[in-house]
């Protein structure tokens, strides 16, 4: 389905951060993931509204998110909310509402761009965000924020995986501009040196420059 908004929130907030592990924690990450999601969205020319909440509870994070998602307009608008896993598991899942599809197909093209584990779309109706927003709505689990290797793999291929995401929602390839490598110095852009002599004795230098001078040679001493 084409959208034409999409809402994307980062999990939890600083003052109820959510899961942590091995001095990792949820909402940072969460965040991350969410700022390098919306902006690719934007790259491919869809209207993208970040929704992120930095309440101070856990139960006010979630109506903030989902009042912020329905002060957007309901017609061809999809609600996404960015959560890292825990609980010693490892892979990616995709946690729905009603649309199981685009949660399948979301979660299949993060376990295909990390190598993870793919735990797959969940049906999830009881969860607050998924069951109080007015449009249709996945929640990421993008992987287990206990699992050093998910956390290894997602800290290494955290643009790749926020450019499937993207892929997965939209159907749009993000095309990553490089910047073009420097040309090569020509010869005539510098100047070559030559260097005649080193002498521990200041004299001796000295006496080398005058005798080069003499022969119209540019001279001058350095000491290194």
């Amino acid at each position: 389905m084409g959208y034409k908004l999409i809402t994307v929130n980062g999990g939890h907030s600083e003052k109820a951060p959510g899961a942590g592990a091995n001095g990792y924690k949820e909402h940072e990450y969460a965040r991350m993931i969410k700022d390098k999601v919306v902006a690719r969205l934007k790259s491919v020319g869809v209207k993208t509204i970040d929704t992120t909440s930095n309440a101070s509870t856990p139960s006010a994070v979630l109506a903030e998110q989902a009042k912020k998602c329905n002060a957007q307009p309901k017609g061809d608008r999809l609600d996404v909310s960015i959560h890292l896993n825990s609980g010693g598991g490892t892979g990616c899942e995709v946690l729905y509402y009603s649309e199981k599809t685009l949660a399948a197909k979301v979660s299949d093209a993060i376990a295909d761009e990390a190598g993870w584990k793919n735990r797959g779309a969940k049906e999830r109706k009881e969860l607050y965000f998924l069951c109080n927003t007015s449009a249709s709505a996945i929640l990421i689990e993008v992987c287990f924020i206990d699992s050093k290797n998910d956390m290894k793999i997602l800290n290494a291929k955290m643009n790749d995986i926020a450019i499937a995401i993207v892929k997965a929602i939209t159907g749009k390839s993000v095309h990553v501009s490089k910047p073009d490598p420097k040309p090569p110095k020509k010869d005539e852009d510098g100047l070559y040196k030559v260097q005649t002599g080193a002498f521990k004795d200041k004299s001796n230098a000295e006496k080398l420059t005058k005798e080069l001078k003499k022969k119209g040679i540019s001279t001058f001493i350095t000491k290194e």
